[in-house]
């Protein structure tokens, strides 16, 4: 396992680069997409940072929308909280709304156990000729 497998601590991400960087850099990144401001995303942002403590393999990142404002646009992110999910480079799920410990980590169960054979294997795959 690498050290930055390691990180138990969210990372922020700001921008669209800083994105495309982890995504790069990382086989499982949950993003939570929140804002100061939103008061329902206050209380969930402790149970996200909780349950990123509990999975050191997965990488757990927070981006303000009021921030990441590339980042928001590009994925069209209408609704705060919001996390999105991301596999190999595929996004595999987005959901919005806070949500109590033992959700948010039947969730997380369920996208780690989420098997991406098929997905990779048709990201794979050479476009036909036409």
């Amino acid at each position: 396992m690498s050290i930055t497998a390691k990180a138990v601590m969210p990372v922020t991400i700001d921008s669209q680069v800083q994105f495309n960087q982890c995504v790069t850099s990382h086989d499982f990144l949950i993003i939570l997409f929140t804002a100061k401001w939103c008061e329902p995303c206050q209380p969930f942002a402790a149970v996200f940072a909780g349950v990123a403590a509990q999975y050191p393999h997965i990488v757990f990142a927070v981006a303000d929308i009021d921030v990441a404002t590339d980042l928001v646009a590009n994925f069209r992110v209408a609704q705060v909280p919001a996390l999105m999910v991301i596999r190999d480079r595929v996004v595999v799920d987005m959901v919005t709304g806070a949500m109590q410990v033992h959700e948010f980590d039947h969730h997380v169960h369920m996208w780690q156990s989420l098997d991406m054979t098929e997905v990779n294997t048709h990201f794979s795959q050479k476009p036909a000729a036409g």
